[in-house]
């Protein structure tokens, strides 16, 4: 049996692409209405941010719009923040309804940790979004670490912001923006970290460029979520309209794809609970 079991977040162990994508556009709605903007304009404004961030998701990136400043040039931060409220309501309420984990997820983490796998997460979306995730799915419980990326201006974060980040104390590992996938010293060390020997571990993940590639060059058992590739494509197509990707991101990408076409996972998974029996 194996010892530890790393596993990705987003489409992994919930659907990122569907729950994003809806409260992204139902805030992008209300701020057609409250701007008086084109949605096409409030998109670019979007990518703009998120390129600087390196982030898709950067939780204040409409208080930094052009258009927004454009709107309200003579208003603080906090006014701004109210005159935006129901943007911000609309994205809160249709993530709450929205994201969940797949089935079975939570009984299959409870199992693995009762039979004394140790369970370790990994993901490159930042701190402050992947706790935020594990805190409203209840699954920080399972997990014996997190590695993650800071943000990229993690020292511009308000105090309590970063208060409530050093509050999980050891359970974060904070990883530099550069150890990206599928880079197989990243995985190495986590291994390293937590004292079990790669051919002890498990790693599973929706990718098989980044996932799957990173596991089988380190020397794990790669385990491909097939289930995290099933998104619509209304859902997909909002993302990529506001990715953070930059050209030099878009290029890495595409080599990736090149390097990696052939890579085969040795195990695949159509549902999470199918876990239980690569273990």
């Amino acid at each position: 049996m194996k010892k530890m079991i790393v596993t990705d977040l987003d489409n992994t162990l919930y659907d990122w692409v569907s729950f994003y994508a809806q409260s992204f556009d139902a805030m992008l709605t209300e701020l057609e209405v409250i701007l008086n903007v084109p949605r096409k304009e409030l998109i670019q404004d979007f990518k703009k941010v998120h390129v600087k961030h390196g982030n898709s998701e950067y939780p204040f990136a409409a208080l930094e719009l052009d258009c927004v400043k454009r709107r309200f040039p003579n208003l603080t931060i906090d006014e701004i923040n109210e005159k935006l409220d129901q943007a911000f309501h609309a994205f809160n309420s249709t993530r709450k309804r929205s994201l969940v984990c797949y089935p079975d997820v939570h009984d299959t983490l409870s199992k693995l940790k009762a039979m004394g796998v140790v369970i370790v997460g990994h993901t490159e979306a930042p701190i402050r979004n992947a706790i935020f995730r594990l805190e409203k799915l209840d699954l920080i419980k399972y997990m014996k670490h997190l590695y993650s990326p800071q943000d990229r201006y993690h020292e511009d974060l308000n105090e309590s912001s970063k208060r409530w980040i050093e509050s999980y104390g050891d359970f974060i590992f904070k990883l530099d923006e550069k150890e990206r996938k599928p880079n197989p010293s990243l995985l190495l060390d986590i291994c390293f970290r937590e004292g079990v020997d790669p051919k002890d571990v498990i790693y599973v993940g929706d990718s098989l460029v980044k996932d799957i590639a990173m596991a089988n060059k380190a020397g794990v058992d790669s385990v491909f979520a097939s289930y995290g590739k099933q998104h619509e494509k209304k859902y997909w197509d909002i993302l990529v309209s506001i990715t953070h990707w930059s050209e030099s991101d878009v290029a890495r990408e595409s080599k990736l794809k090149e390097i990696y076409a052939h890579e085969k996972p040795a195990h695949t998974i159509n549902k999470f609970s199918d876990l239980l029996g690569v273990i």
